[in-house]
């Protein structure tokens, strides 16, 4: 629930544990008189001017110190929130922290919700919605481009794409709203032929970001990649091989990995979520179905599946009835690589043939590691080929939200177009464009309904 922006809120701002120091944020209309009421110093907190630090000395109601801090002091509009907000750097520790908060939460003040100091922020127009949500994937970014992304977003570049979109359409939409209006007078403010270029050039626009949304959540989300094959294939070793540490058990016994094992590694600054299976084949071990089926739910979900087939033996029916399983598992094409496993074993590499020659093949010996850097090389390769949108090429989206109102805006467009090939009345075109302005609007939260708010801060953490 969205609660109200009279009060004055505080929260811990940094993780609670051991450290240096911890800081505590207040804000709201009461913040700096709050914190001055607390604050044992020679100077008056509510006549120093904004962005000036002050040391001194936080007591409670009974007077005691509690611990010796810096107040920096930042007065409204110049805040993060927009608001007077007060930043309390003191001393770290669970028990320090929380008793310096303690003593700011007796004078009247409200504990913040998550989010809801950028909350505050939103509502003030310090930022639009959409870098409202790039605060919190900053926080929460795993890898360098996911992260490069969101800094991104935060500093405008999504909002500018999205505003530049909508204001493209609102013209459009204005001139043929503004010519029905004259529809007696048979005044033409705009023809068909321009609106019909405004939406088509918008509607490629749209398509382009919504085509950026695959390279954006992999850099949000990182790349899951599953290592499936029949038992004693090497899966685990070859796990082990990537992540250069022992994290998989590794034993001759067939069927010794029953359950999923997820690792992270990070490749060119994107971030890897290496998943290690149980073997796949018929069994009627009731442990080891379930593995499986556990195995096959991981397949349909992965961006890259590498199949691994121990080389010293010819691809067998059932592997190639596996892969053509695979192949189907997911309505979404993946990429496949076969990873010819156990080289060391071999002679001569070049004898090794298989018939399935549409997927990506390599030789790998995760005993000897050749082979291994070959294959993580395809694996990124098999993610960011040619006809997929390229970091730094153009404005990305990383969010399932802003995708889905895209793809609203691009179904309206079409319509719009479709209105136009059919010469149906100005009234239908602008109806449409209407729909495709609100759609395009809730990525900034030019429109936007408190369900919606309360989900997407409700993400953040406290003192966010």
């Amino acid at each position: 629930m969205i609660h109200s922006t009279d009060d004055t809120i505080a929260a811990i701002a940094t993780p609670i544990g051991e450290g240096a120091i911890s800081v505590i944020r207040v804000s709201g209309q009461e913040a700096i008189k709050t914190v001055s009421r607390k604050f044992l110093s020679k100077t008056n907190l509510n006549n120093v001017k904004s962005h000036t630090a002050h040391f001194g000395k936080i007591i409670n109601q009974m007077g005691d110190i509690i611990d010796e801090v810096i107040c920096v002091v930042y007065k409204m509009p110049n805040s993060y929130t927009g608001e007077d907000t007060v930043e309390i750097s003191c001393h770290g520790g669970i028990q320090n922290t929380k008793k310096v908060l303690n003593c700011i939460l007796e004078e009247n003040v409200r504990p913040a919700k998550p989010g809801e100091f950028t909350f505050r922020a939103f509502l003030n127009g310090k930022m639009d919605l959409s870098q409202a949500e790039a605060v919190a994937d900053i926080i929460h970014s795993q890898s360098e481009k996911g992260h490069k992304i969101s800094l991104h977003q935060l500093e405008g570049e999504l909002s500018k794409k999205i505003f530049e979109l909508r204001d493209k359409l609102v013209k459009a939409t204005s001139l043929l709203e503004l010519e029905l209006d004259f529809v007696e007078e048979n005044i033409e403010l705009i023809n068909a032929e321009t609106v019909e270029e405004i939406i088509t050039n918008c509607l490629a626009e749209v398509k382009l970001l919504m085509k950026s949304f695959f390279i954006g959540r992999i850099a949000k989300e990182g790349v899951s990649v599953a290592l499936v094959g029949i038992p004693n294939s090497g899966k685990s070793s070859l796990m082990n091989a990537i992540l250069k540490e022992e994290r998989a058990i590794v034993t001759e016994i067939p069927g010794t990995t029953r359950d999923f094992i997820e690792e992270r590694y990070t490749h060119d600054g994107i971030l890897y979520r290496l998943i290690d299976t149980a073997g796949l084949r018929n069994t009627k071990d009731l442990v080891e179905i379930e593995g499986i089926k556990r195995t096959w739910n991981i397949i349909e979900k992965a961006d890259v599946v590498i199949f691994i087939h121990d080389a010293t033996t010819e691809m067998l029916p059932e592997e190639n009835s596996f892969l053509e399983k695979i192949k189907t598992a997911s309505a979404e094409k993946k990429s496949i690589i076969i990873a010819n496993n156990k080289i060391d074993l071999l002679k001569n590499v070049t004898n090794v043939e298989h018939e399935n020659l549409s997927n990506i093949e390599v030789f790998t010996s995760a005993k000897t590691l050749e082979g291994v850097e070959n294959l993580v090389q395809e694996i990124s390769r098999s993610i960011f080929t040619t006809d997929k949108i390229e970091i730094g090429e153009t404005t990305i989206i990383t969010n399932q939200r802003h995708f889905q109102a895209l793809e609203r805006t691009k179904e309206q467009l079409e319509s719009a177009l479709t209105s136009i090939k059919q010469k149906k009345s100005e009234e239908f075109i602008a109806l449409d464009l209407r729909g495709a302005i609100d759609s395009i609007g809730e990525i900034v939260g030019l429109v936007t309904t408190e369900d919606i708010l309360n989900e997407i801060f409700s993400k953040f953490c406290i003192g966010k």
